[in-house]
């Protein structure tokens, strides 16, 4: 799941810093990243680190604790580590998860942004685990702009 072979690879962008995702959510990569969209999402790749984001609108109207509730009821029961916050009119869920793919095991971090006007899921697999302290910072760097 993570990026593999020759870096950085031809004709995707590189990306560094403050990135604006959506007109609502903005973050901040500490390394160089490549991006890309696929399947409706939007991927930062470098070696052994892949950010996959997914925007969601609140069209249900519902509160953040509202969506937070059916998030955890859905959340994979393997999961591990969880975070939970709310700060700044944000409430973030995050857990880890060791997933297994055709090329060995990957180490995961899960987890939503939720916002008033919508959520932003992230993926972030990661081949060694000393690499979840990046993971993770560049999880809690997600903000959002004010309408």
């Amino acid at each position: 799941m993570t990026a593999r072979g020759a870096w950085p690879p031809p004709g995707f962008p590189i990306v560094e810093g403050d990135q604006q995702l959506t007109e609502t959510w903005r973050i901040r990569l500490p390394a160089k990243f490549t991006r890309r969209t696929e399947d409706g999402s939007l991927v930062f790749w470098r070696p052994g680190l892949t950010i996959w984001l997914t925007a969601w609108n609140n069209d249900r109207g519902e509160s953040q604790a509202q969506r937070l509730r059916r998030i955890k009821e859905i959340a994979s029961p393997s999961r591990f580590a969880e975070h939970e916050s709310t700060d700044g009119g944000l409430t973030r869920f995050s857990y880890r998860l060791r997933d297994e793919t055709d090329e060995g095991p990957v180490e995961a971090i899960y987890g939503f942004v939720l916002g008033d006007d919508g959520d932003l899921q992230f993926s972030v697999y990661f081949d060694d685990p000393a690499d979840e302290t990046m993971a993770r910072r560049i999880v809690d760097s997600v903000t959002a702009t004010a309408r």
